[in-house]
């Protein structure tokens, strides 16, 4: 079936002559000649050939790449429905060389094996080259599992993506919980199981009440324990644990006091320091009368709590106490350098550009100071996976591979 696209072709070629680029052109073309902007289409056929079947449905078709006698490789293209080819990519062969031959090649299930976020982040140029959203991919999207491990008569929920691969343990920050990470564990897949508890507090864990008065405890040991009781449950081995925020603190901390369940780090935009404020979450609605009034009282706040809106039984607002909030960071401020240093498993760093959260120099500084750890910077603010996720992928796939 055709999927519907309201773009004609031309405005389409226009617009991924404007996404090409070095970081989505193959590996196994740049081995031969390095891109370059006066061939944009260069190492660009097969996803390319992915992202047109996703807009207009029809067919994948593979030819042969030649200059006179000698094979140079392979081609992607498309048929669409009605029988049209389109080629949308052809005019990167120059010096002679010619396509011949040209087969229907069923599409395989699921996102591309090896230029998965490569074909990812083409998509999301594109879409915004385009001005809108592009149709689903014709990959397809399995939905998590959601398990829960009870702790003493408290329950910690959590996602798990499952598949054939590597287990990825992913630790939200404060506000979210573990379905942020639905995207990454979407691109990750199958190299990748990707675990995303909700948090102490967070999603649909319950609250840690210890103690009189109804005090919760969100202390540093205990959102240590919780991580380290799941993996321990699901008996996962030594796991790559990756942190936003909250949870990137809580993953180093994690390393650093059972470094025996912690086989490589992923830090996302949090530093050995922490020293911010979240005081003006506690002017953020705890109830309004529809979804709509309370996205409109959240402001500028609610496009990074959509997954955290609920609708309880007197009304709507989100899925954690703000008062909660800010007694949880009022536990992670400090001086964490000792956690950051005490381990030298493989870690990636990933820096927000424009973060008000982690500055420039301090990431240095962590990067430089810690063994084994690499530093990636990208131009987005403080919630990278979210502002840049094609980006934040290929960087955390890419120090995935390198495990």
């Amino acid at each position: 079936m055709k999927p519907s696209t309201p773009w004609t072709l031309v405005r389409i070629q226009r617009a991924l002559h404007a996404s090409w680029a070095a970081d989505t052109c193959s590996a196994d073309d740049v081995a031969r000649a390095p891109w370059q902007p006066d061939n944009p289409a260069w190492g660009h056929c097969d996803i390319t050939s992915l992202v047109v079947h996703d807009l207009f449905g029809g067919e994948m078709v593979l030819g042969q790449v030649r200059l006179g006698d000698e094979e140079r490789g392979h081609h992607w293209w498309n048929r669409l429905p009605g029988g049209a080819e389109v080629d949308l990519t052809r005019e990167q062969f120059r010096l002679g060389e010619s396509v011949i031959g040209g087969r229907a090649v069923p599409r395989p299930p699921g996102l591309p094996v090896r230029r998965r976020a490569e074909y990812l982040l083409l998509r999301d140029r594109l879409a915004r080259q385009l001005g809108s959203e592009l149709p689903p991919s014709q990959a397809g999207e399995a939905e998590p599992v959601r398990g829960c491990l009870e702790m003493h008569g408290r329950r910690l929920s959590y996602l798990d993506f499952g598949g054939p691969g590597r287990p990825l343990l992913a630790l939200h920050g404060h506000f979210c919980e573990g379905r942020t990470f639905t995207r990454l564990a979407r691109q990750l897949a199958p190299h990748w199981r990707v675990i995303a508890p909700d948090q102490r507090g967070h999603g649909h864990s319950d609250r840690p009440v210890s103690g009189e008065r109804d005090r919760p405890d969100y202390s540093r040991s205990g959102y240590i324990q919780d991580a380290a009781a799941l993996l321990d449950r699901l008996d996962l081995g030594p796991t790559v644990v990756l942190g936003h925020s909250l949870g990137g603190v809580n993953a180093y901390q994690l390393a650093a006091r059972h470094p025996h369940l912690v086989s490589a780090l992923v830090i996302e935009d949090i530093g050995a320091v922490v020293d911010d404020d979240l005081s003006f979450c506690l002017v953020w609605p705890s109830r309004a009368p529809s979804r709509a009034a309370l996205v409109e009282r959240l402001g500028d706040a609610a496009r990074y709590l959509t997954d955290s809106i609920r609708e309880f039984a007197d009304g709507w607002g989100l899925a954690f106490r703000s008062t909660d909030m800010v007694a949880s960071h009022r536990r992670l401020l400090g001086n964490h350098w000792g956690d950051w240093l005490a381990t030298d498993c493989p870690a990636l760093l990933v820096h927000g550009a424009f973060s008000d959260t982690l500055d420039a120099e301090h990431a240095k500084d962590m990067a430089a100071r810690r063994p084994n750890t690499r530093l990636v910077e990208l131009p987005t603010g403080h919630t990278v996976h979210q502002s840049d996720p094609s980006g934040y992928a290929l960087a955390v796939g890419g120090f995935l591979s390198s495990l």
